[in-house]
């Protein structure tokens, strides 16, 4: 006999998970809380099985993983990011994998971490001038900002301005118009009719046009600068020798663009917002940085010293995960804990919930780096805390986005005092990765005497 889990129920029988579609970062949250690591929603004529439970992540990312897809909302990404590593299935994906994964090795990462400072520095002075005024800014959009300029550097060698800007207006607008006909699927039909398609595709095309001529002017440069899209295009199969195509480029490329700089920044601004109502954090970190960096810039080397000041950054996504949940659906039916998958089911792993699972957090809703001592973490099942993901599919460029976090994190606290502006409400809104809905309006101040910390 198959072994029965808590079902959801309902008003609606066949929908009796309307909070689900309207956040599912605090709907899973709270449903794990009363029913279990566990459960199955029904959803239309599929079933949703909510999961928190490390044996049954663990049989879906890691032991059965080639039974499982993604989820059909990642179709959705598609049309944006085509078929780069977040989105393809198969011997296509493990082949792309196998292609790119050279280009995050230490190595590689030491020689994009120098551009990685440059652009940072000149980051910080910016900011600086803008702090004299007074007046608030959106942390949020300003962490979008600083590290997009980041990963166009890392990525294409450009620091353009216009380019920038514009690259980020086209990926907060396609993002938006994604989650909508991912959360309001019977909607898609109208947004051919209203103009929301047709804007999309315009965006994506100036997106394309940019991105495919930067591969063609680097295939023609004898002396092509060390950054990723270089390491791309000089990447080749073992076996084979294959290289990239300029769609499979494009694809890639867009893909890195988007990740590399949306999950750093969301991360960067739940940082600065919660270490704004923690001066005794601020105040630790501060004199960890003023002890192993002083007033010099970080070196690659000097990352591994700052231990209090990543145990910041994974508390934070700890509770703000920038990818709060994964989905998958089985190619056939499974069983696991004697539970029976169907073939359309739907696996969603709630990584916001397992982050605040009062079992192996001690602190599960508080702001609380001390989470990530060795101690702690070596007391916790691995699977406790996966923010990037697990098993084969994990993020590729993980090393990447943490080195990213750290350099702007330390320079930022180092630099500045981050004051939240009273009123403004805010409120994590999931869409593809969690974000502030409405900003996070903060007044920015130069810390007075660094040295008075140490």
């Amino acid at each position: 006999m198959p072994t029965s889990i808590p079902v959801l129920k309902g008003k609606n029988p066949l929908l009796p998970g309307v909070g689900f579609l309207r956040n599912p970062f605090e709907f899973t949250i709270k449903k794990a809380q009363e029913m279990g690591d566990f459960f199955m929603m029904p959803f239309l004529l599929r079933k949703i099985f909510i999961i928190t439970n490390h044996e049954v992540v663990a049989h879906v990312l890691q032991k059965n993983q080639k039974n499982y897809v993604k989820s059909p909302a990642y179709g959705q990404l598609r049309l944006a990011l085509g078929t780069g590593l977040v989105t393809s299935e198969g011997e296509f994906w493990r082949k792309q994998r196998r292609l790119v994964q050279p280009a995050f090795y230490k190595t590689q990462l030491e020689d994009l971490f120098r551009g990685m400072a440059v652009v940072a520095e000149k980051y910080i002075a910016e900011l600086t001038k803008k702090s004299t005024d007074g007046e608030p800014l959106d942390i949020a959009k300003e962490m979008m900002t600083a590290t997009a300029r980041i990963v166009l550097k890392t990525l294409f060698s450009t620091e353009n301005t216009a380019d920038i800007n514009e690259m980020y207006r086209v990926m907060m607008d396609s993002q938006d118009y994604l989650t909508f006909r991912t959360v309001k699927p019977y909607f898609i039909p109208f947004t051919y009719l209203n103009g929301m398609h047709r804007k999309f595709r315009k965006d994506i095309a100036w997106f394309d046009s940019y991105i495919f001529k930067l591969i063609a002017e680097r295939r023609k440069d004898a002396n092509p600068p060390n950054d990723l899209l270089t390491m791309l295009l000089s990447s080749k199969e073992e076996e084979t020798g294959e290289v990239m195509s300029d769609q499979a480029l494009r694809d890639e490329a867009v893909t890195l663009f988007a990740a590399g700089h949306e999950t750093s920044a969301t991360m960067l601004s739940w940082a600065l917002w919660l270490l704004s109502q923690y001066p005794e954090v601020v105040q630790k970190m501060r004199k960890e940085l003023v002890e192993i960096l002083g007033d010099q810039m970080p070196g690659f080397e000097n990352l591994r010293k700052l231990t209090y000041t990543m145990q910041v950054i994974q508390e934070v996504m700890r509770l703000y995960p920038p990818g709060f949940a994964i989905g998958r659906q089985p190619i056939a039916e499974d069983e696991v804990l004697g539970v029976r998958i169907p073939k359309n089911g739907i696996m969603f792993i709630s990584i916001a919930a397992m982050h605040r699972d009062p079992r192996y957090w001690e602190r599960p809703h508080d702001f609380y780096p001390e989470h990530f001592t060795p101690e702690r973490e070596k007391a916790r099942p691995k699977l406790a805390y996966m923010p990037f993901g697990a098993g084969p599919r994990m993020c590729i460029g993980n090393h990447f986005a943490l080195m990213e976090m750290q350099l702007l994190l330390a320079l930022l606290v180092r630099q500045f005092d981050f004051e939240t502006v009273k009123g403004h409400p805010v409120e994590p809104e999931p869409l593809i990765t969690l974000k502030p809905k409405y900003g996070i309006l903060m007044r920015v101040k130069p810390v007075a005497d660094l040295v008075a910390t140490k």
